[in-house]
């Protein structure tokens, strides 16, 4: 009976040691990250970011299809149209969740190699532009987009996909702790949350971004 407790004990504590690792796991993954403020460049630019509006999440066979997923491909494409009309960096953000553990607690969802991975086919695709992948919420998790971001005297940045909450949040974040100026979309922006567009907006608003519809850009 006492070894049958103990190995109860154990048991319970292992799981619950599991569940504490998990939830670090996931806390970090959607925490917005930090990094030098950027500098003043004689001739600024600003760069439209496409985040995460992927076949997994907007395709014809998306896993976790989005209710908004189709006027936000068209508001990004318009938006694509007119970043290409005025000159913009233009940068394709798509995550691929190459934890396993994410992967498993996602059912394969942006498995590494899987075509749900690739960004939405319906989606203008812009000679010369850079596509970036992600593991964190944070697109700024993956250094190369802050260097190219500099490289290219980007100090504004545009921002709509998916999800308002999570992604896209944390990227505006990202970017505003490093000096960006940043502009998101509402209309171009959708989210899975139990939280409103509208709500999302304010915070984003109270954080120091601008909010506009694509019809402003």
């Amino acid at each position: 009976m006492k070894r049958l407790k103990k190995i109860l004990c154990w048991t319970a504590g292992s799981g619950l040691l599991l569940v504490i690792v998990l939830f670090a796991l996931v806390f970090w993954s959607m925490r917005p990250t930090t990094g030098p403020r950027i500098g003043k460049y004689p001739a600024p630019r600003a760069a439209l970011l496409i985040i995460d509006i992927q076949e997994d999440y907007t395709g014809p066979q998306a896993k976790k299809r989005f209710r908004d997923g189709d006027p936000i491909v068209r508001v990004s494409n318009a938006l694509l149209a007119q970043a290409q009309a005025k000159g913009a960096v233009v940068v394709y953000i798509k995550n691929v969740f190459n934890n396993p553990i994410m992967s498993a607690l996602t059912g394969g969802l942006n498995a590494p190699g899987s075509p749900g991975t690739e960004m939405d086919r319906r989606l203008i695709k812009i000679s010369g532009a850079t596509t970036f992948t992600k593991s964190r919420s944070d697109a700024f998790s993956t250094p190369e987009l802050d260097a190219y971001l500099r490289e290219n005297q980007v100090d504004q940045l545009l921002l709509t996909g998916l999800d308002g909450a999570y992604c896209v949040d944390a990227t505006a974040r990202g970017a505003l702790n490093r000096g960006y100026r940043v502009t998101l979309f509402q209309d171009g922006i959708a989210t899975e949350s139990s939280k409103s567009i509208e709500k999302l907006a304010q915070g984003w608003r109270e954080a120091g971004a601008q909010v506009k519809t694509g019809a402003e850009m």
